[in-house]
């Protein structure tokens, strides 16, 4: 089953995009690993699919470094994108910035 791209469609299926917040942090761990698109210590990008409807998500970890306390907070990001979207990321992954994945949100 493919995700309808179309504007105004809903994305995903329950299995990879249900309606809790704690729900749709057990089904991230169970999406596949499309694309890496930034690896760094603190930042890392990436493009996920769902196994079950094909949909593609942006999952985005950023780290801020506590340089006083060592307590670094940790923030995973995970947005359901189109397959357009997913295509242009991939495309553009040497040039991607905060900017760029801003706009996606």
């Amino acid at each position: 089953m493919m995700v309808d791209d179309g504007p105004g469609k809903g994305f995903g299926c329950e299995r990879c995009w249900p309606s809790s917040a704690d729900a749709a942090w057990e089904a991230r761990s169970e999406l596949s690993r499309v694309t890496e698109l930034i690896d760094e210590s603190h930042f890392h990008v990436m493009i996920l699919a769902c196994l079950s409807c094909n949909q593609r998500f942006l999952s985005v970890f950023t780290e801020t470094v506590d340089w006083v306390d060592g307590d670094d907070p940790q923030y995973w990001r995970l947005l359901p994108i189109t397959e357009a979207e997913a295509t242009d990321l991939h495309q553009h992954r040497s040039s991607l910035n905060e900017t760029k994945l801003d706009a996606l949100g």
